[in-house]
């Protein structure tokens, strides 16, 4: 055969692959393998890349291998934590190929801070067991008061986080008394410290509002807030708590059994108190509003008294009583004129009545000539066709009656 010759595969003793069926192959064996459908894999991100689309694109790295991952736009928005280039983190992936480029990748469920799963078990955990104690219910909660008279602070004496507390509370409310427990808020001790710094502040007369803070840091770094006990202590705490531990991302158990959260510590600055000035201008205004409303109240009661003053009646009363003499006078009269065209009316009336009735008397209708026959069983007889011969009939007459019989019947032509 010479080299020029193109190979017949059909007449070769082994199979040949194209490029996508051994592609393919390998994607199916891959992504087909049990063990490489969800594996935790550890290492350092480099080469990160995020679209505009939300996805993110990076490579998982450590001395001597690299991997590329993909972070799909969905999954991004349930993952809590933040990673950058040079990050060492832990990522839950699934095994696949990219037939394009023939690369293996994995695809990216979870990510997490590299050496903290522990931790993160461990704040699952006691986040559900508070959660079924209620500690996170909304109704629970209390509200915070609209002008503390004293804000209590658990934090570091050190730092930029209670230098931001000050700043923004004394330039909102410039003579708010604030009342510092220093308290660590990292590392060993810090957790009995905080609750330590809760409860004196719970028991201090002069507070009735508490702030704890922390600037930001790793998920060890703000581990404290994390603890059963700090949890319980802002959960038992008789006043209203703020919490503003790390950055807005980070969310923290003492966070959930907070009264209310903060986003920074600036924040819980001007949760805590209102701004002073705002407050005096809108009582300066109301005042206003009051002292007019007030003036014109004054000004119209003192038209009404100088009315009344000057009022016939109040400086003569005898005027008053001869006037409703006079109106009582003239009332009575207007109701005996009434009463005599009621009675003249009334008697009218009955007398029409009653000359009515005695027209409609059987006994002077008889009085002008009439009589009224009636048979033997005392009914009266209205027509001769009704009669029979030889039968008795009472004939009353306007003095008596006479008894007399039936001797002919003589009916006129309307009555045949």
């Amino acid at each position: 055969m010479k080299l020029d010759e193109p190979i017949q595969t059909s007449a070769l003793p082994y199979k040949v692959y194209s490029v996508t069926d051994l592609t393919n192959r390998i994607k199916n064996i891959l992504e087909g393998d049990s063990q490489l459908s969800g594996v935790w894999i550890t290492g350092e991100i480099s080469n990160l890349v995020k679209a505009a689309s939300g996805h993110c694109y990076f490579t998982l790295k450590d001395d001597k291998s690299v991997v590329k991952a993909a972070l799909w736009a969905g999954v991004r928005r349930r993952i809590k934590a933040s990673f950058a280039n040079g990050d060492l983190v832990t990522v839950y992936a699934n095994i696949s190929v990219y037939p394009p480029r023939g690369e293996y990748q994995i695809l990216v469920n979870d990510l997490r801070p590299a050496g903290v799963g522990a931790l993160y078990e461990a704040y699952e955990k006691l986040k559900k067991k508070l959660s079924a104690e209620g500690l996170f219910e909304p109704e629970r909660k209390m509200s915070l008061p609209f002008i503390p008279k004293g804000v209590g602070i658990v934090t570091s004496p050190r730092g930029s986080v209670i230098q931001d507390i000050y700043r923004v509370i004394r330039r909102r409310y410039p003579n708010m008394p604030l009342y510092l427990v220093p308290a660590k808020v990292q590392g060993e001790g810090a957790a009995e410290e905080i609750v330590q710094g809760i409860e004196r502040l719970d028991a201090d007369n002069r507070v009735d509002l508490i702030i704890i803070a922390r600037g930001g840091g790793s998920l060890e770094d703000l581990w404290c807030f994390n603890e059963e006990s700090v949890a319980r202590a802002i959960g038992a705490c008789h006043k209203p708590v703020i919490s503003a531990i790390g950055h807005e991302t980070d969310t923290t158990i003492a966070d959930l059994v907070a009264d209310k959260r903060a986003a920074t510590p600036s924040v819980a600055g001007e949760l805590a108190v209102p701004v002073k000035a705002e407050l005096e201008a809108y009582l300066k205004l109301q005042t206003g509003r009051m002292t007019n409303l007030m003036k014109r109240k004054i000004a119209f009661l003192r038209q009404v008294y100088s009315k009344h003053a000057a009022c016939r009646f109040l400086t003569r009363p005898e005027l008053l009583i001869s006037e409703r003499r006079l109106n009582v006078m003239s009332l009575t009269r207007d109701l005996e004129n009434a009463f005599k065209l009621f009675y003249k009316s009334q008697r009218h009336r009955t007398e029409l009545a009653f000359n009515k009735l005695l027209a409609l008397n059987p006994e002077a209708i008889l009085k002008r000539g009439y009589l009224m026959a009636s048979d033997e069983e005392g009914r009266v007889v209205v027509s001769a066709a009704d009669l029979s011969k030889e039968q008795p009939l009472t004939l009353a007459f306007a003095d008596g009656k006479a008894e007399v019989k039936v001797q002919d019947i003589i009916l006129n032509k309307k009555g045949r």
